[in-house]
């Protein structure tokens, strides 16, 4: 199932404002409540919506405009996280049969992750890694979205495999 989207914005929004709230609490660190209380995050859509508006907030914070949610990028990152699932090591497709897919750009990136973590730990784990954190806060790179399947893991902590995929 896809998300709508007009539904996706409003979801994204939502997660946003959250994230952004939490944020600039006093005491926001790892431990600080966040948006993974609004969001079922054993839910893959609400999941990968909540990692894309941590992206979003991480390159505000780095002064790099928001990427726009491109919902050919969502089909396209959800179709590259299935070919993935079970697969004992993540390792990225070839880029140009994105950039046919979803025309228009001349950059194409992607950032991978399986996890059971929130989204913020992800967000941060692709800042700590240097060639992840390039593709976040490359300014170049102007459309996104994020696709996440369930890889196994349990009902209480699913593990998800996510495809951020960027384009500029």
């Amino acid at each position: 199932m896809r998300r709508t989207s007009t539904g996706f914005a409003v979801q994204l929004l939502t997660v946003a404002v959250l994230l952004t709230a939490c944020s600039a609490a006093p005491d926001a660190g790892s431990s600080a409540p966040n948006a993974s209380a609004a969001v079922d995050l054993a839910d893959p859509e609400q999941y990968g919506a909540a990692l894309e508006a941590a992206v979003n907030v991480a390159r505000a914070r780095l002064d790099v405009a928001p990427l726009e949610h491109d919902t050919c990028l969502e089909a396209v990152a959800v179709d590259r996280a299935e070919a993935l699932i079970g697969a004992p090591e993540l390792v990225h497709a070839p880029l140009p049969p994105v950039q046919r897919s979803c025309p228009g750009d001349t950059v194409a990136a992607e950032n991978l992750s399986r996890t059971e973590r929130p989204p913020q730990d992800v967000v941060q784990a692709w800042l700590d890694s240097p060639s992840h954190r390039d593709n976040l806060v490359n300014a170049q790179l102007l459309r996104g979205a994020i696709g996440c399947v369930r890889d196994g893991g349990t009902a209480a902590a699913p593990v998800l495999i996510c495809s951020h995929v960027f384009l500029g």
